[in-house]
C-alpha cells in the first residue's frame, strides 16, 4: 500500500524537482514559508487536475520536512 502511494505521488521527473525545491527552501528558514505559499499559489493557477496539484504540493512539503530535519541535525552538530 505504501509503495502504491509513493508511486502515485512521484509520478514524473517534475516530482523530484518539487521535492528538491522543498528541501532547498527549508534552508532559507523563515523565507521557506513564503516560498511554500508562492509555490502553492503557482500550482493552483496551473492548468492541471486538482489531484495533481495536491500531489505537487505534497511533494514539496515532503522535501521541506526532510530539509528541516537536516537543518535541525546540522544545528545539533554545531555546524549551523
Amino acid at each position: 500500500m505504501r509503495l502504491m502511494a509513493w508511486l502515485y505521488l512521484f509520478d514524473d521527473k517534475r516530482s523530484l524537482l518539487h521535492t528538491l525545491l522543498g528541501f532547498l527552501s527549508a534552508f532559507t528558514l523563515a523565507w521557506g514559508l513564503l516560498i511554500l505559499v508562492i509555490f502553492t499559489v503557482y500550482e493552483v493557477r496551473e492548468k492541471e487536475a486538482p489531484v495533481a496539484t495536491v500531489g505537487d504540493v505534497v511533494e514539496f512539503i515532503i522535501g521541506y520536512i526532510y530539509g528541516l530535519a537536516v537543518v535541525v541535525w546540522l544545528i545539533t552538530l554545531g555546524w549551523w
